[in-house]
């Protein structure tokens, strides 16, 4: 390659890397917080028959408060992991085939997270006119909004840590290992938040028996991580010792 070619390489390097890194309109970082908190509102009251409920209603507003604040800091600090989490395709085919096999498994792991994560919340819901779960505790609710806040704030470090948190498993362009940060105490922070926010929320909406799908959310993720694990030891340099030094894959001295 001459070196008028090593020129034109690095100038498209450069481009592509500089479009990544560009901030998103800050009227499209606006919108997708609205957006979600209606989409929520519309799924919630009417399942719970009850445009005045006031957990609903707290819910919705914490939640679109926490999106706009996340969407609003990560724009400016790591515009490049919103542009990853927006994306469905997998860019990169796997070197072996486990590795394949490990990223495939999004088919049938995803769709089971995403009915039972539906599920947690219209049975959460629907406890509400019904009183499935009876005089369910307000100290209870409480903790369970401190325990979904605290989830999606370490949901929201996560990936303001990591560029390349993606929604579906594969290895991104120039991905390189993540040890810092949360990501210096647990493998997996991201899921981490993840299972605060699923515990946190049906009891922040009152409800016991939302818990049952929320068990098999959370068990849809300690399985994805299992195949996951497996993509990165393979795919991802320096991931075999850094699974050796960071021995924790959730919750640091316990799993």
């Amino acid at each position: 390659m001459n070196e008028e070619n090593l020129v034109n390489t690095n100038v498209e390097d450069n481009t592509k890397f500089d479009k990544m890194d560009k901030p998103l309109s800050i009227v499209f970082i606006a919108i997708i917080p609205i957006y979600a908190s209606i989409i929520i509102a519309i799924f919630i009251f009417p399942l719970a028959r009850d445009l005045f409920w006031i957990e609903g209603w707290v819910f919705v507003i914490f939640f679109a408060i926490y999106a706009f604040f996340s969407m609003y800091t990560l724009n400016k600090k790591n515009p490049r992991v919103i542009r990853n989490r927006m994306k469905f395709r997998k860019e990169k085919k796997m070197k072996e085939a486990k590795s394949e096999k490990a990223s495939i498994s999004d088919k049938f792991i995803l769709p089971i997270f995403g009915i039972s994560f539906g599920l947690m919340f219209i049975i959460s819901d629907l406890d509400h006119p019904f009183n499935w779960s009876g005089a369910f505790p307000l100290w209870l609710e409480v903790v369970g909004f401190i325990i979904l806040g605290l989830g999606l704030y370490i949901i929201h470090l996560s990936t303001l840590q990591n560029a390349y948190a993606s929604k579906v498993l594969d290895i991104r362009e120039g991905q390189k290992l993540i040890d810092t940060g949360l990501y210096a105490h647990i493998r997996h922070p991201l899921y981490s938040g993840a299972l605060g926010m699923i515990i946190g929320i049906p009891l922040a909406l009152g409800s016991w028996w939302g818990l049952i799908p929320a068990i098999i959310s959370i068990l849809g993720l300690v399985l994805r991580i299992k195949y996951e694990e497996k993509m990165l030891l393979t795919e991802l340099d320096g991931y075999k010792e850094y699974r050796e030094r960071v021995r924790y894959k959730l919750i640091p001295k316990i799993y």
